[in-house]
């Protein structure tokens, strides 16, 4: 009987051990359950940090689409270069560079046009503006120091009527382009002429061989003439000063022409 007793309060014992021991193996199963491990949330948060990392790799990803569909009617060099800044982290340095007749109208067509790109690029785009005195001899003079990535450039054809060559502007044009390249050497000159004028004439043969010279030496070239009434229209007139100059309706309509070229819809 006493044998008997000391085998019922063994078992007792026992059991309480099992108990006990299955309870404590539960709660700490239940622990794993309700708090990662140190591991587990090591991964937790790499993951984390790997996903705040591509955030900017897609908003990154989205300006570079959106800087593709704002230059697709841009000249394909053009392009290419906006593209390559972008993809570098910089961002683009254009000069609108010409006669007075930029800053004809109020406002001119290169203050325009500065307006509509920064509207467009924002930062990413950063525009001066250099009215040039004289004929196109003074090109080689002007200041490209900045180092500007694009040029717009009206090369003082007009101004040179009577006074410079067609073979002499083409050779100020290209040492424009080589100062321009020394300072950034995968810079690009986008060539425009001039505004038209009522009762042109060897004027016309100027801008004639100014277009025949963008396309043999490959120079982009932005047509505006195509927007303007003719020459000898008397509709030309209404856009135009008494100085032939354009007036606030010429700028305006010389602007939209270089901005459909800049900035696509």
């Amino acid at each position: 009987m006493k044998l008997t007793k000391i085998a019922a309060i063994a078992a007792v014992i026992i059991c309480m051990i099992v108990l006990v021991f299955s309870y404590l193996t539960w709660q700490d199963k239940l622990e794993n359950v309700l708090e990662p491990s140190d591991s587990a949330q090591a991964k937790t948060e790499k993951k984390s940090t790997s996903e705040e990392k591509e955030d900017p790799a897609r908003k990154e990803s989205v300006d570079l689409m959106n800087i593709e569909k704002l230059t697709a009617n841009m000249d394909q060099d053009v392009q290419d270069l906006f593209s390559a800044r972008a993809d570098s982290g910089e961002n683009v340095k254009l000069l609108i560079a010409g006669s007075a007749a930029l800053e004809s109208g109020d406002p001119g067509y290169a203050e325009l046009l500065k307006t509509s790109l920064e509207s467009a690029y924002a930062d990413f785009i950063e525009v001066d503006v250099l009215s040039i005195e004289g004929t196109s001899d003074s090109l080689k003079r002007a200041d490209l120091s900045k180092g500007y990535d694009v040029v717009l450039l009206e090369p003082m054809t007009l101004m040179n009527n009577d006074r410079i060559a067609i073979e002499q502007e083409r050779e100020h044009i290209k040492a424009f382009e080589d100062n321009l390249q020394r300072e950034v050497n995968d810079a690009i000159v986008i060539l425009h002429p001039p505004q038209p004028i009522f009762g042109a004439g060897y004027y016309l043969a100027q801008v004639s061989a100014l277009r025949e010279f963008s396309t043999i030496y490959s120079y982009d070239y932005i047509d505006h003439w195509s927007a303007w009434p003719d020459t000898d229209d008397d509709k030309l007139k209404d856009y135009l000063t008494e100085d032939g100059l354009p007036n606030d309706k010429g700028a305006e309509l010389w602007a939209t022409e270089l901005e459909t070229y800049f900035i696509a819809n």
